[in-house]
């Protein structure tokens, strides 16, 4: 039962993996259908695999085991056979894999969304009339617009 659920999550992953791809590239090409799309199928996706991770979940209580990383590294353990144990490893391991890669492949799409939105914000501050290096960080990490003196935004300094 068990190797039936790291497979379930395992091929969800790898459909996330295979989403997040199609997103990248729809990010560089700018093609906002496909961006709507995949936005409706990666949540799909997370849904999924949010059911897969509760379900191994409970099973692993059900077997009487902790439902967490240790917990399943002893229901791997408890395998009956070396060969079962081996093909519940290789599954965990290949699981594990796919899931630091749909990790980077979002990293790297979000860094593309960053830079692009701050692509936009710069545009707007010249359509706009503003200094487009006016753009400075707040105490909380988010961007706020600053002025040298009276006007919009925050001051940070008058002559």
């Amino acid at each position: 039962m068990l190797d039936k659920l790291l497979r379930e999550e395992l091929a969800g992953i790898e459909a996330l993996q295979h989403l997040l791809q199609q997103e990248y590239d729809a990010l560089c090409t700018r093609d906002v259908a496909s961006l709507e799309r995949l936005t409706q199928e990666k949540q799909a996706s997370a849904d999924q695999l949010r059911g897969l991770d509760s379900a191994r979940t409970a099973y692993l209580q059900h077997q009487g085991f902790a439902a967490d990383r240790h917990g399943l590294q002893v229901c791997l353990n408890a395998a009956p056979t070396g060969e079962e144990r081996a093909i519940l490893q290789k599954l965990l391991a290949e699981l594990e894999s796919a899931a630091e890669q749909a990790r980077n492949q979002n990293e790297i799409n979000g860094a593309v969304i960053a830079a692009s939105r701050g692509h936009v914000e710069q545009m707007l501050a010249i359509v706009s009339g503003r200094d487009p290096l006016e753009f400075l960080y707040g105490h909380d990490s988010r961007k706020k617009v600053y002025s040298a003196g009276s006007g919009g935004g925050h001051t940070i300094g008058k002559a």
